[in-house]
């Protein structure tokens, strides 16, 4: 319990700090990172090669996503996009038109719950490659998020089902990709496969080791 309040208040702090960093950035150095980013998604295999992508639009300083889910939509591909559903919940919605978008909780853009959603959308339902926003990410996998736990409570239960899932990349800028180990995991956190910046993907370049035990999202 000890070390679970250990790690929470090293995330705090590291949220802070990546919050501040977040706030420094000139518009125009964002909306060039995106671009790049998008080039840098659509020219990989696992774009190219993907039947169906689940991604997000980038709001509040997150990489600008939406022409990268244009190109998506464009090339024929599946897109599912999230809708958070309340306190630490949020499903995704397949979106065949970025018209209809709408307001969410938090200023996000989503997809109208037209039917049922899927909470965790993977090679069954014909997404194999899932982008994922985040306040920091590091060269081992582990996220940083805004600590309501919603992609952790989305793909847990497929990963502990043994289901197959879907390649997971965080989207970021080069100065939010930290060094393996400095984003402190438990063990219910989902890693990423690989994380895409405006130079560029970068595969996990450290073993993955099992991480701390510890409750709490």
């Amino acid at each position: 319990m000890r070390e679970a309040s250990t790690l929470a208040l090293r995330k705090q702090s590291l949220r802070r700090e990546m919050l501040a960093r977040r706030r420094e950035l000139m518009m125009e150095d964002l909306q060039e990172a995106s671009h790049a980013m998008t080039e840098a998604v659509r020219a990989h295999a696992w774009w190219q090669e993907a039947r169906g992508v689940a991604a997000f639009v980038g709001v509040r300083g997150e990489p600008d996503t939406r022409a990268l889910l244009a190109a998506t939509l464009a090339a024929g591909k599946q897109l599912w996009l999230p809708r958070v559903l309340g306190k630490g919940r949020m499903c995704f919605w397949q979106l065949d038109e970025l018209e209809s978008l709408q307001e969410g909780r938090m200023g996000l853009l989503e997809p109208p719950a037209r039917g049922e959603g899927i909470q965790a959308p993977g090679p069954a339902d014909g997404v194999d490659l899932v982008l994922v926003p985040g306040l920091a990410f590091d060269l081992r996998g582990a996220r940083l998020g805004f600590g309501a736990g919603h992609y952790d409570r989305a793909f847990g239960p497929q990963r502990e089902a043994g289901e197959a899932m879907a390649k997971r990349c965080g989207m970021c800028l080069s100065p939010f990709v930290l060094d393996p180990g400095v984003i402190p995991m438990q063990v219910h956190d989902i890693r990423m496969n690989a994380v895409v910046t405006e130079h560029g993907w970068s595969r996990r370049v450290e073993a993955l080791g099992q991480p701390s035990e510890g409750a709490g999202r």
